[in-house]
C-alpha cells in the first residue's frame, strides 16, 4: 500500500488523503478530533503518528473513490489488539445508529479459549462510546454540531473547524476516470489461469489481501480492496476490465472495495455481477442499504453454496465453510478451469489438532489437493491466533502436491515460508 499525504490546512487542522478520499484531524483543547475515515484509515494514523480522542461521523457519502464510513472496525481492531483508549464518537443519531449497528454485527465475535467454537465478547462498549451531536455535543470547551451537511468545532467559544470552508477542490469522480483512462484495457482471451495477487497484506499491514483471477473473458475479483482504480493500476489491470466481484466474507479488510465497486455500477448503469454466500448478501443489505437504498437494482448475485460448485462458463468455482470468527461463515475457494485449479483459503484457522475435534473433511488438507497453486493465509507471529500459524501451513504443504504460498501477512524479506508476491502474474498452465 502506497504512503498517504498529510498536509496543513490551518494552524489546528491537518488532513490526511489517499486515493481520492481523506479525514480531518482538528487539534483541540480535548485532544485530536478526527472528521471522518476512509479505508486503512488505521494504518494512515499511525503512518502519521496520530491518536485521536473524539471521532466524528459525517453523513454517508461514496464517490469512485470510496466511501466515508469504511476504515472504523479496524480502529477498533488496533485499540482491542494494541491497547488505546476508548474512543468518543460523535454524530447525527442515526449516523451513530447505523455505525454502531454495523460494528456490532461484525467486532464482538471471537474464538473461545479453545479456539473450536464462535463467541461474542462485550468489546463493543470498551472502545467504542456513542454520542448524539442533538443539537451538540459538548465536552468542557470543545463544542461540535452537525447537521444540515457540515460539521463544525468550537473551543473556548472560537470555531477552529468548518467542514464547509475546508471542502477540497476538484472531484474526486473526474481525478479518477482520468487516472483509469491511462490503464489500457485487456479483453485477450487467456487459455490458462492466471492469478494476479493485488495485495497480500492485512487490516494491520499493507494493502489487505485481495486477488484476480483470469480465465477466458472471465476476471474475477477476490475480496475487493478499497481505491479499486489505485490499487489495479499499479499491477495493471483496469478497473472495468474487472467481470465477476468475489466476497469471501464480512470482514472490513475484506469489502474494503464493496461500496465503491456498487456506486461504479450505479453510476454507469452496469450491474455488478456479485459472487457471495446467502448469508454473506443478506449482510452486505444490511450493512448497506442506507448507502444504497436501491442496492438491489444494481447487483446481479450469483449464489455460492458450499460443497456444490458453481460453474461460469468454463470456470468452476467450489467453496468451503472455513473454520473463522464471523458467525455467517467465511469461504475457502478453489477455482479450476483449462485443467489446472487455484486454491484460495480465505481466513481460515487450520489447525490439525483442531480439525480432528472438528471432524470436517472440508477443513483438511485434503482439500486442496487437487490444487496446482494454493495461496494460504499465514500468521508467523502466534500459534494461538483466529489465524493459520506458519508451522501448520507447513504441514499442509508436505500433505499436497501443489504449491502452497502465504498471504493475508506483513510482507518478510526473508520469511521462513514462500510468499505471494504482489502483482506477480502466477500463470498455471504447468510452470506456476
Amino acid at each position: 500500500m502506497s504512503g498517504s499525504r498529510l498536509s496543513q490546512l490551518t494552524g489546528q487542522v491537518q488532513r490526511i488523503d489517499h486515493g481520492g478520499l481523506h479525514v480531518d484531524l482538528v487539534r483541540t483543547s480535548k485532544g485530536t478530533v478526527r472528521i471522518g475515515s476512509m479505508p486503512d484509515i488505521a494504518k494512515f494514523l499511525k503512518e502519521h503518528g496520530f491518536r485521536e480522542e473524539t471521532v466524528v461521523v459525517p453523513d454517508w457519502e461514496v464517490s469512485l473513490a470510496g466511501d466515508n464510513r469504511t476504515g472504523e472496525e479496524f480502529i477498533l481492531w488496533h485499540a482491542q489488539v494494541r491497547g488505546g483508549l476508548r474512543k468518543e464518537y460523535v454524530g447525527l443519531p442515526e449516523n451513530m445508529e447505523q455505525v454502531q449497528h454495523h460494528l456490532g454485527r461484525i467486532f464482538p465475535y471471537f474464538f473461545d479459549e479453545k479456539r473450536l467454537s464462535i463467541v461474542r465478547k462485550k468489546w463493543l462498549g470498551n472502545w467504542f462510546h456513542p454520542n448524539a451531536a442533538d443539537p451538540l455535543y459538548r465536552n468542557g470547551d470543545l463544542e461540535i454540531r452537525c447537521g444540515a451537511g457540515n460539521i463544525v468545532l468550537a473551543d473556548g467559544g472560537r470555531v477552529v473547524y468548518d467542514r464547509t470552508d475546508l471542502a477540497p477542490a476538484g472531484n474526486a469522480d473526474d481525478a479518477i476516470e482520468a487516472l483509469l483512462a491511462t490503464v489500457p484495457r485487456d479483453g485477450a482471451e487467456r487459455d490458462c489461469l492466471e492469478v494476479i495477487p493485488v495485495g497480500c497484506g492485512n487490516g494491520f499491514h499493507g494493502t489487505v489481501a485481495n486477488t484476480v483471477v483470469r480465465y477466458g473473458r472471465h476476471v474475477i475479483w477476490i475480496d475487493p480492496c478499497g481505491y479499486p482504480a489505485h490499487a489495479l493500476a499499479r499491477h495493471n489491470i483496469h478497473w472495468d476490465d474487472i467481470t465477476h466481484f468475489l466476497f469471501t466474507h464480512s470482514h472490513e479488510d475484506h469489502v474494503q472495495g464493496f461500496t465503491v465497486c456498487v456506486q461504479r455500477a450505479r453510476k454507469y448503469g452496469r450491474k455488478l455481477n456479485l459472487l457471495v454466500t446467502d448469508s454473506m448478501f443478506r449482510l452486505l443489505l444490511d450493512f448497506y442499504t442506507p448507502l444504497f437504498p436501491d442496492l438491489k437494482e444494481h447487483v446481479n448475485v450469483l449464489p455460492l453454496h458450499p460443497a456444490t460448485p458453481l460453474q461460469l462458463g468454463p470456470v468452476k468455482i467450489e467453496s468451503r465453510w472455513n473454520h473463522h470468527i464471523l458467525p455467517y461463515g467465511t469461504l475457502g475457494l478453489k477455482i479450476s478451469a483449462g485443467g489446472r485449479t487455484f486454491g484460495y483459503s480465505g481466513d481460515t484457522k487450520y489447525d490439525e489438532a483442531i480439525n480432528r475435534i472438528l471432524n470436517r473433511k472440508e477443513l483438511t488438507a485434503e482439500w486442496f489437493a487437487a490444487c496446482d497453486l494454493v495461496f494460504h493465509e499465514i500468521d508467523f507471529d502466534n500459534p494461538h491466533s483466529v489465524h493459520t500459524h506458519w508451522k501448520q501451513v507447513e504441514s499442509l504443504q508436505r500433505a499436497i502436491s501443489g504449491r502452497v504460498l502465504g498471504y493475508h501477512t506483513p510482507y518478510l524479506a526473508n520469511s521462513p515460508f514462500p510468499l505471494a508476491e504482489e502483482g506477480r502474474r502466477y500463470v498455471l498452465d504447468g510452470g506456476a
